[in-house]
């Protein structure tokens, strides 16, 4: 197992690396996150995040954060925690004269052994320093999750008529890899050895290229340490050869959940904290499911509050806690988030607890905005908890969450890891008779049978999903336009704003129309307040109508907004980096199901655009 002394950020291991993935470090060195089965806390009760809601979500016991590195003299029993890691690939090679080498998983990273080759240039073996090897840039991918070397010796004696035999069994063969000639492409990229086999990687990328030499999936999982996987075969012929750094070798799977207030607003800070530090404990000593008033009495006593006041906060966090038991594993997505849409459409929480919301009826706002929304919430706090849960590789793919959780480890485990932020955000309660009446018009459903008929075609339709809802889209259209917008007023960066999208994309079970702005960061604050300032009266009204204006005309027009599909399997219409793309860390759907017609209609037709008369205004 090997031990990178180089410094990761905690939130870093839940994407964009994480369990499985190929962090490049300095140094040529490249490792891959291990399973959760070899990380270590020496006391994990720290490390301990409480969110009951999400666990039940999970199937999990505890969510943990990543371990961090402590020195001796700052935590005496969680010190010099590291994250393990394996070494991957195991194929290296020398930058300067080309000689390889396969190493193990656990090795340190080789140097060059200086072999003499009779042609090219040639290490000294009498120089007291050796050369570090470098991996190599090839990797084999498979869409069932697994990952292996390119299999250098076998795609280099394939139809050669020589059979290798690696000096490691007694063999002399050794393989080298050379560059060069007039093309930069991976016909200049040679392996030879020294049987005399020579072939370059050329058509190893093209599908069906290593089926023909014989290479099928082995089941290959490096982070836990298994070479081939004997008792779960894959045999998949699907493999893609990429490079090491290819933003398809790995994509986190991560489930999120905002923090529900289940005290009221007249609940101090000191008797949350007790609620937060005691809840499972008092729970547990029920008698006859009656919470123990003797207990908590002395519980008061001890925490000089009033015994009165605190066991109706028990009783009242134990209400608010009814619901987390009708929370599953096997439930949708948009189900969960019913309960977080039914808080975010009042006033909820106060300045004492982790959620605080301000609901504004949209009457209270200009006229200009009645059309289109309900209210607006100001959320002056939140909690998030991201959740890592599993991973994909060659294509973003959704998979059940037990599915996932299996390649996290060997054995079974009862936690996962991830982390807790804080922030602040504006809710958008949407006008649902407007929404409504907008999603039914010709022209829109004409206009949405173009994306349609991509959704259904993509990979991203898998299991049999439905036809997609133009209101979703618009929402989500909305929300990409309305965080290019905010990014300009109110001091955050598009990067660190985030979409949280209150909408069912295929079905209309739940009756959600609304969407989350909001920005969190590990931070103990977590806000500067400029978003939730920014969603006052008369600024908010500014910041919609030039968001959508500036919809009205991208620089990429007319091509833009004539576009019958682009972006990931045409998934868009008119979206490009222009306008209404957005970077990854911000959108939930991948800068996918856009379409900014939707806001402000097409050159052709401006009433497809749900906010057209705003242009007019």
């Amino acid at each position: 197992m090997a031990y990178s002394n180089r410094p990761m950020r905690r939130s870093a291991l839940i994407g964009p690396w994480g369990v499985g993935a190929i962090v490049p470090f300095p140094n040529d060195e490249s490792l891959m996150i291990a399973g959760l089965d070899m990380w270590r806390y020496n006391d994990n009760t720290s490390f301990i995040i409480k969110d009951e809601r999400l666990e039940r979500r999970l199937g999990v016991q505890e969510l943990r954060w990543p371990p961090d590195f402590r020195e001796r003299n700052a935590d005496a029993v969680n010190s010099l925690l590291r994250i393990p890691s394996v070494r991957f690939p195991t194929w290296y090679y020398c930058p300067f004269c080309g000689t390889m080498q396969k190493t193990t998983y656990y090795q340190q990273q080789p140097t060059c052994d200086a072999y003499q080759w009779s042609n090219g240039r040639k290490c000294n073996p009498s120089s007291r320093y050796k050369r570090k090897m470098i991996p190599e840039r090839f990797v084999v991918i498979c869409p069932e999750g697994h990952i292996d070397d390119f299999p250098v010796a076998e795609w280099l004696h394939h139809g050669s008529g020589r059979k290798y035999v690696p000096v490691e069994e007694g063999g002399n063969c050794r393989i080298r890899r050379s560059t060069g000639g007039a093309s930069a492409s991976l016909s200049g990229v040679f392996y030879e050895c020294s049987c005399g086999a020579k072939k370059s990687i050329a058509g190893a990328t093209k599908p069906g290229a290593l089926a023909k030499i014989g290479y099928n999936c082995r089941g290959t999982k490096p982070w836990l340490g298994i070479e081939q996987d004997a008792e779960h075969p894959c045999g998949s012929t699907e493999v893609r050869v990429v490079l090491r750094g290819a933003t398809n070798v790995w994509f986190a799977d991560t489930r999120s959940s905002i923090h529900i207030p289940a005290d009221d607003s007249h609940t101090g800070k000191k008797i949350i904290a007790i609620l937060d530090d005691f809840f499972d404990v008092v729970s547990a000593s029920r008698i006859n499911g009656e919470f123990n008033r003797n207990f908590i009495n002395m519980l008061a006593q001890q925490k000089h509050v009033d015994a009165d006041e605190l066991f109706k906060a028990f009783i009242r966090r134990d209400e608010g806690r009814e619901g987390i038991a009708d929370v599953t594993e096997e439930m949708s997505e948009d189900a969960y988030r019913l309960s977080e849409y039914n808080v975010l459409v009042k006033s909820s929480g106060s300045d004492t607890q982790h959620f605080h919301s301000e609901n504004r009826p949209i009457s209270l706002y200009n006229p200009i905005l009645k059309n289109y929304f309900n209210s607006i919430s100001l959320v002056h706090k939140l909690q998030e908890t991201r959740a890592f849960v599993g991973f994909s590789r060659s294509e973003p793919k959704e998979a059940p969450v037990a599915e996932r959780k299996k390649m996290l480890r060997l054995g079974n485990g009862n936690w996962l890891p991830a982390i807790q932020v804080q922030g602040e955000g504006i809710f958008f309660e949407f006008n649902q008779v407007a929404l409504t009446e907008w999603a039914r018009r010709p022209a829109v459903l004409n206009r949405l049978k173009i994306l349609q008929e991509a959704y259904s075609a993509s990979r991203f339709a898998s299991g049999g999903a439905g036809a997609l809802r133009p209101e979703f889209v618009l929402i989500h259209s909305f929300a990409h336009l309305l965080i290019n917008q905010l990014s300009f007023e109110c001091g955050y960066g598009s990067s660190s704003i985030r979409e949280r999208i209150y909408c069912e994309k295929t079905s209309a079970d739940y009756g959600m129309y609304g969407v989350l702005i909001y920005t969190a960061s590990g931070d103990s604050e977590g806000s500067l307040g400029g978003l939730v300032r920014q969603g006052m009266k008369g600024l908010i009204e500014d910041t919609i109508r030039d968001a959508v204006r500036n919809a009205a005309w991208c620089s990429s027009d007319p091509v833009c907004i004539q576009s019958l599909g682009q972006g990931p399997d045409s998934c868009n219409l008119a979206a490009c980096h222009n306008c209404a793309l957005l970077p990854e860390t911000c959108c939930e759907y991948g800068n996918r199901f856009l379409d900014r017609g939707t806001i402000v209609g097409t050159l052709d037709d401006k009433s497809i655009g749900f906010f057209a008369e705003l242009l007019e205004r």
